[in-house]
């Protein structure tokens, strides 16, 4: 093995489709979408691994693909990006995973993930990655990779030092996230903080994130808030930062961005109010781009955020 980054990413890859919509459906009503398209977009994990990359993190993806042109695009918008690819591999006989993007007018998305038999990344595939990356400081993940893999090789990251951050989503019920001591930080949505706390209304986000911590046994939490900004709890301290008022092209890619950038800048030594004041200036210029080619081609490189700092 070679280069140990500093940053280790675990979690979904594929290629995504886009369709447009009037607005994303309401329950029982029938959308007619138009102009389905191929488009730089792929899973959690390298989207996190190439905001990372992009911004000059020194970052590594563990994954595989098919080997199909899905897979040889995954591999090449990694590679342009700067993530370390030593983990990464394309194999035969499975199909890398699609997922369909619903585009509304006004922004907003619906991510549907088909399922690709044999596509998933298994615990015997990914454990001997994890553990050759002895040295790493950060672990990514989430559960675009099955539940038990994210989290044994959380515990395995953990256990060899290194800070772990989990985005438990996809998600459906609090039932299938068990307590997480392992587990540095937390980063949930809205929506996914709702399901965790069994909660279908909540006012006070911090006092939320706080029982996160206590509910799941983790040492922080991150609430991303949307246009309203975020907020944390935990052992870091508590911070809050306000949303930046702007107009919603298209929010895509803007929560996988949000934690990526909020790790990259808390392992450059940032406090967290620091790191989720430039995350939340990174996606509020990332949601006002236009992203009819992907989330990938909206990531913003490092000269480019320097210029989103003067403005922000």
């Amino acid at each position: 093995m070679g280069h140990v980054s500093k940053i280790v990413c675990l979690n979904g890859n594929g290629i995504g489709q886009y369709c447009d919509v009037v607005r994303i459906p309401r329950k029982g009503e029938t959308a007619i979408p138009k102009n389905l398209r191929y488009v730089q977009d792929s899973g959690k994990g390298v989207n996190n691994a190439i905001v990372i990359g992009r911004l000059g993190g020194d970052v590594a993806y563990i994954g595989k693909v098919g080997k199909d042109e899905g897979g040889s695009l995954n591999q090449s918008w990694l590679e342009s990006s700067g993530v370390n690819t030593e983990h990464f591999w394309q194999q035969e006989g499975i199909s890398t995973s699609l997922g369909l993007i619903i585009l509304a007018e006004s922004g907003e998305n619906m991510i549907i993930n088909f399922d690709s038999p044999g596509s998933d990344i298994t615990l015997e595939e990914a454990l001997p990655h994890v553990k050759a990356c002895q040295g790493a400081e950060y672990f990514l993940t989430g559960f675009e990779v099955p539940i038990d893999v994210a989290l044994e090789c959380s515990k395995t990251a953990a256990d060899m030092g290194m800070k772990v951050f989990i985005n438990p989503s996809p998600i459906e019920s609090a039932a299938d996230l068990p307590e997480i001591p392992y587990v540095d930080t937390m980063c949930v949505n809205e929506v996914e903080a709702r399901i965790l706390l069994e909660e279908e209304e909540i006012k006070d986000w911090i006092d939320a994130a706080k029982r996160l911590c206590l509910r799941y046994k983790v040492k922080n939490t991150i609430i991303t808030l949307g246009g309203d900004g975020a907020c944390a709890f935990g052992e870091r301290g508590t911070a809050r930062v306000n949303g930046i008022p702007v107009q919603l092209v298209d929010e895509s890619g803007a929560g996988d961005a949000f934690m990526a950038v909020t790790v990259l800048r808390l392992s450059e030594g940032d406090s967290t109010e620091e790191a989720l004041t430039y995350a939340n200036k990174y996606c509020a210029y990332l949601v006002q781009k236009e992203g009819r080619e992907g989330s990938i081609g909206k990531y913003l490189w490092k000269d480019e955020m320097e210029e989103v700092l003067k403005k922000y």
